[in-house]
């Protein structure tokens, strides 16, 4: 084969890599392009096309590797772990805006400047105005609360 059909090859292999990696936020074509860019600068050497291929698919088997094993890890290590600005909540005092009623569904605090709906955590329990409670947890966008 003529040394520059393999040139032509790993750029159409690249153009295909970095397309397909545009179109998608998954990681899914990025671990390919470091093999088909050396591979092409073997190309212009005019490396052996079977030499081009065995690079090409060792620097991609090893990217891949270490995606699915170390910067998986170290990617996915504090995933999930932020707290949210909800999350900030728990645990805060808030001001009982609305008398506080389990059972007439009714109620509602103050919490850093916002009113929230609001429950108490045991249904037999109840919070009037102006006193205050504690966020126990979040359940949807009512603050179940305890007093304090």
């Amino acid at each position: 084969m003529e040394p520059y059909v393999m040139t032509i090859v790993w750029a159409v292999l690249f153009i295909a890599a970095l397309s397909i990696e545009a179109q998608t936020a998954e990681l899914v074509a990025i671990w390919f392009v470091p093999g088909i860019l050396t591979s092409l600068v073997l190309s212009f050497c005019n490396v052996d096309e079977w030499i081009q291929w065995l690079v090409f698919a060792s620097i991609s088997v090893i990217l891949l590797t270490l995606a699915f094993t170390v910067f998986r890890k170290k990617l996915l290590k504090n995933h999930g772990s932020e707290p949210t600005d909800t999350d900030l909540l728990l645990g805060k005092e808030a001001r009982v805006e609305e008398d506080i009623d389990n059972a007439q569904m009714t109620g509602a605090v103050k919490i850093d400047g916002k009113v929230w709906s609001a429950r108490m955590a045991d249904d037999g329990e109840k919070a009037s105005a102006g006193e205050f409670v504690t966020v126990e947890k979040i359940s949807g966008v009512k603050l179940i609360c305890k007093r304090k």
